[in-house]
């Protein structure tokens, strides 16, 4: 599908135009460039949709782009000179030498000037090509918030022109949380997207993973929270290919066919944990992938030391309140301690929360304890609060079977 083959494009490709424009024009121009690769990406849809898609969609695209903002150089009265022009025959990607675009675009983003949320909101908008309901909804922020948060990032980059190149010691060392955060975040959200109707984006999660793996390999970005960073997106990873069924229905852990779960993965999950856990670090993402060696390192869902989770959990509940981190802790808390247990630590520990993931594992401790009608109440309320079409008929399943045994 044409719309497949754009979306495709608009997360691997636009931050590359866009840090080459960048870097080349600088960031005062920002909104000029943003509406030429906007145009492009148009143009691409209407012209795509009748005629074969060009052998290089990324240089053509770059061109119809090119046209179009020196179109408004001109109405502007601006007299910048062309970069060097591609066409469709060679790749200007592959051709360049330059290799880390979107990584340069991330730095920028993420300049001291900047406050850490303008920093990630510019980062997911510019460098992931996220929207901003995916922004807001991986932010746990409101789309107006979002919105006005992104237009005053967006000024304080172009007032400040930034530049794109990495930079060094100290400076560097003060933008390289938000990159992981960045990294991190994008990784989660195609590995479990807040919208749209798929239950994942790999092409997403191995873009993150490639970031990340790029930066591993410079040795001044060796640090023991990139270790983890990587450590536990190999071990997600590595359950890609288990975790949907070919008609895009997600496959829970317990149900995944392990012999589909990549050892490689985990091989190199496993090393990049050793290499994480050899500083004394408690970073969030030595957390995960703590969690995540658990549930990997066994052969059977039968086998999860699910009292060791809980351990784990327990351990980084001393680190300060999250409540990502409580709700979840209740799906383990249900599998060690019970049902009674996960309702009254869930009810003690975790406020309501307007978003799914919230009722449907309020659904699942009221299953287990046989209260059937209020486990549906909950899983109704997720369905409204869900943007994922994938997601919906998950939760849409568990109101049936719900629904089934309270009728008996």
């Amino acid at each position: 599908m044409i719309q497949d083959k754009i979306d495709h494009w608009f997360r691997h490709e636009y931050s590359r135009i866009l840090s080459l424009f960048l870097s080349k024009y600088g960031a005062d121009n920002i909104e000029l460039i943003e509406d030429a690769i906007q145009e492009a990406l148009y143009k691409a849809m209407r012209v795509w949709s009748y005629q074969k898609s060009p052998e290089n969609p990324s240089g053509w695209i770059f061109k119809v782009a090119q046209n179009h903002l020196f179109d408004q150089f001109r109405k502007n009265q601006l007299n910048l000179e062309h970069p060097d022009e591609p066409n469709e025959e060679q790749p200007y990607l592959e051709n360049s030498g330059i290799k880390d675009e979107t990584l340069q675009l991330l730095f920028a983003c993420c300049h001291p000037k900047l406050k850490s949320q303008e920093s990630i909101i510019l980062c997911l908008k510019f460098a992931t090509g996220f929207g901003l309901n995916e922004i807001a909804r991986v932010l746990f922020s409101s789309y107006e918030a979002t919105k006005k948060s992104f237009q005053r990032a967006k000024k304080h980059f172009k007032e400040n022109n930034l530049s794109l190149s990495i930079p060094n010691g100290d400076s560097l060392t003060l933008r390289l949380q938000r990159v992981f955060k960045v990294i991190f975040l994008m990784f989660t959200e195609g590995y479990r997207p807040s919208d749209g109707e798929k239950v994942l984006k790999d092409d997403v999660c191995f873009e993150a993973l490639r970031l990340a793996m790029t930066l591993y390999q410079r040795e001044h970005f060796h640090h023991s929270e990139l270790y983890a960073l990587i450590s536990l997106m190999c071990f997600k990873s590595s359950r890609i290919e288990a975790r949907t069924h070919k008609d895009n229905e997600f496959i829970s852990l317990q149900d995944q066919d392990r012999s589909l779960w990549s050892e490689s993965l985990i091989e190199k999950g496993n090393q990049f944990y050793s290499l994480a856990l050899e500083k004394n670090n408690h970073s969030e993402y030595h957390f995960h992938a703590a969690v995540e060696s658990q549930y990997v390192n066994v052969k059977s869902f039968e086998d999860t030391d699910w009292n060791g989770l809980l351990n784990i959990y327990n351990f980084w509940r001393g680190k300060g309140k999250n409540p990502a981190l409580e709700l979840n802790r209740i799906v383990v808390v249900l599998k060690a301690l019970g049902p009674e247990q996960a309702l009254k630590e869930l009810e003690k520990n975790c406020r309501e929360q307007n978003n799914h993931l919230y009722f449907v594992i309020k659904g699942e401790v009221l299953f287990n304890l046989n209260k059937f009608e209020q486990a549906i109440g909950c899983f109704e309320k997720a369905m409204t609060l869900s943007h994922n079409s994938a997601e919906k008929n998950l939760i849409k399943a568990k109101i049936e079977k719900a629904m089934h045994l309270n009728n008996k």
